[in-house]
């Protein structure tokens, strides 16, 4: 422990059970962790020299110990010790803890982070490697006498390894006995509701931060066991009437995540159980949102100079002019160049970058989302024009409901279900075109469609999905499948998708690839190839419409392989990748390593290197690829440099000596055989 403030006040109540709490103490101040922590029991009146114990451990130094006359119950004893706490982050432990390696630093750097998250929980697990928690889902019982709603665990007894068990998700509630809550949210809430006794007072916590709008997230990187409720029959002296107090607060007032009808669990609307990511670029914007959210409205334009001007005149016909208007142009004509300085010389609002060159769809819009000020940002193709009230339609959905993460409008020409069969008006002159788009949006006014892809043709974010998952994937070159890649990554990080379906935007189609003679069909073919290594997916996945999602939920969002950074901007800075993330990536190269998926196992070593040169695992693996991977020799080399890089810093690593005798040998065996 350090004489400084630590970063981390272990709150532990206690109630006789002293084996337990010494198992606890020790294995805190056994397990290396990359914090500072201080111990604070609160002894509840034992009496089988449970005090005598901390008293002794208090003059090491190892503990603090505040000491009540009689069993003031959980939620009081927790009380007082948030009360004496003095670290930036207070955790609530249970004594019948023993923690595992790795256990702390995920929820400490959850809640360092991202601030967005008020509280966040652990894996827990029995000895016999089962789950006891995997977060809590808040679920209704209507046909029960009364009526009741609670909170059940998640994965309850199933394996510690079962798919997707052990991933990270936003839940409304994790539970008490390991729970890290920053202690201003704790003071402003009040701590822990003292009419319960022993029971759903960490529900009735976790909610009330829910309320507050806060975030709580189970960490299941984080691992500990559980030897669950050995406090002894006080622990469920007031079940019913805890159950009581719980339901008369929150039922009709909280929303279930599951209801239970007919014996099956169905999920509701409300559901708010999803995958969660960690932001990856920390905002140096305004943290405060104007009562009024302003938009950024990112145009990427390359010729076709008459589909631009089409473009922006409505989007200055039909947009407010607090938002911003950016239009990146990917070193078009000299024609659309004097077109975009003088839209930018006329109206405040327009702003215009020139690539000077064809970056590619991709990083062309890159540019354009790192010189974005918006709290939501809109990718808008060239070839589009858009209608009054266009833009605050697609930023509702956004307003109304955090989950989601990505909306796109319906059109007239574009591949899915945004098409719509026949649309009331000439194509061609857009003749008629206002007026079905009015008759539209007053037909579906507020209506939305759930959706997995969201064509890019228009495509708006919230910038916080940006800070997750980072911009589009540039390896898709001049263009298609980015989008697609996109919508899967934003899926997979927690966040949904729809469309607004009482918006309604003109949409040409690929005029940018028509005016500069592209053969828009070749592309498509090879962008999928990308899109389908990328993702590891069957050869024949285009024709069959299997993505597997199953296997990619189950996996989640992995930053080393699904974060692309942004351009560099003044707006954003990369989070600093902690060491325990670095491994985890390393672990999940060396996962794809083993079943064969060496491109991403590649990609994933590259990106713990490219953060921490000197992770000597991450290097040894990626010489081990290049080796494995190699056709011409110069893999051959590019393992040996890495490998003597290592041994230059480290010339006692194993590792790197055998691999290179590996390969030394192997190059001598392949020239005898030859």
């Amino acid at each position: 422990m350090s004489s400084q403030r630590p970063d981390v006040s272990i709150v532990m109540p206690v109630y006789n059970k002293l084996e337990l709490t010494k198992v606890c103490v020790e294995s805190i101040h056994k397990v290396p962790v990359a914090y500072t922590f201080e111990i604070i029991v609160v002894d509840n009146g034992s009496s089988d020299g449970t005090g005598e114990w901390l008293a002794e451990q208090e003059g090491l130094g190892r503990l603090r110990r505040i000491d009540n006359p009689k069993n003031l119950g959980f939620a009081q004893g927790c009380n007082l010790g948030a009360a004496a706490a003095i670290g930036r982050y207070t955790l609530l432990l249970n004594n019948d803890m023993e923690v595992l390696p790795g256990w702390l630093e995920p929820m400490v750097s959850c809640l360092d982070q991202d601030p967005k998250v008020g509280i966040t929980g652990a894996c827990l697990i029995f000895a016999d490697q089962t789950i006891q928690h995997g977060g809590v889902v808040m679920v209704d019982f209507p046909e029960k006498q009364p009526p009741i709603m609670e909170g059940n665990h998640l994965s309850y007894k199933k394996p510690v390894d079962l798919p997707g068990a052990r991933k990270n998700h936003v839940v409304q509630v994790v539970t008490g006995a390991c729970l890290m809550i920053r202690p201003e949210l704790y003071r402003e809430i009040g701590g822990l509701n003292e009419e319960y006794w022993n029971g759903n007072e960490d529900v009735d916590l976790c909610l009330r931060a829910g309320e507050m709008g806060w975030r709580v997230v189970y960490m299941g990187d984080s691992l500990l066991y559980h030897y669950e409720s050995q406090s002894g029959p006080e622990r469920w002296a007031q079940t019913q009437a805890n159950i009581e107090l719980f339901n008369r607060i929150w039922r009709g007032r909280a929303r279930p995540d599951y209801r239970l009808e007919g014996g099956k669990m169905v999920p509701t609307a409300d559901n708010q159980v999803r995958l969660y990511a960690p932001p990856n670029l920390i905002s140096r914007l305004p943290a405060t949102v104007p009562e009024t959210p302003v938009a950024s409205v990112i145009v990427l334009t390359w010729n076709a100079l008459d589909y631009t001007r089409q473009c922006a005149e409505s989007l200055l016909a039909h947009t407010d002019p607090r938002h911003e208007l950016i239009f990146v142009d990917n070193g078009s004509r000299q024609d659309t160049l004097d077109y975009l300085a003088e839209l930018e010389a006329d109206h405040p609002q327009v702003k215009v970058i020139r690539n000077g060159e064809n970056l590619g769809f991709a990083a062309g819009n890159n540019v354009g989302l790192a010189a974005a000020t918006g709290e939501y940002l809109c990718l808008l193709n060239s070839d589009t024009v858009v209608t009054n009230g266009w833009l605050e339609r697609l930023m509702q959905p956004l307003i109304k409901d955090p989950r989601l993460g990505l909306v796109g409008p319906m059109t007239n020409s574009i591949t899915g279900g945004q098409k719509l069969p026949a649309v009331m008006y000439d194509e061609d002159t857009l003749e008629g075109m206002p007026e079905f788009a009015a008759n539209l949006a007053a037909a579906k006014a507020g209506q939305t469609a759930p959706a997995l892809w969201v064509v890019g043709f228009c495509l708006m974010m919230r910038r916080e999905l940006l800070l997750r998952i980072g911009g589009l994937d540039e390896s898709y070159g001049l263009g298609n499948y980015e989008d697609t890649d996109y919508c899967m990554r934003s899926f997979l990080s927690g966040f949904g998708a729809v469309v607004a379906t009482d918006c309604f935007i003109h949409h040409y189609g690929s005029r940018s690839f028509v005016d500069n003679s592209l053969d828009y069909g070749q592309m498509l073919d090879e962008k999928f190839e990308i899109f389908r290594r990328k993702w590891n997916l069957a050869p024949d996945a285009r024709a069959t419409g299997d993505f597997q999602l199953d296997r990619l939920v189950a996996r989640g969002f992995v930053p080393g392989l699904h974060f692309q950074p942004l351009p560099e901007s003044d707006h954003y800075e990369m989070v600093p990748l902690q060491e325990w993330q670095a491994d985890k990536w390393v672990a999940a190269g060396e996962e794809d390593f083993g079943q064969g998926y060496l491109d991403s196992a590649r990609r994933l070593f590259e990106a713990v290197l490219e953060r921490c040169p000197d992770h000597s695992q991450a290097g040894n693996d990626l010489a081990v690829v290049h080796w494995q991977t190699d056709e011409d020799g110069t893999g051959v080399v590019a393992a040996k440099e890495i490998l003597h890089g290592i041994l230059a810093r480290h010339p006692d690593d194993e590792s790197a000596q055998w691999n290179l005798a590996e390969i030394e040998n192997s190059v001598v065996e392949a020239a005898g055989v030859s």
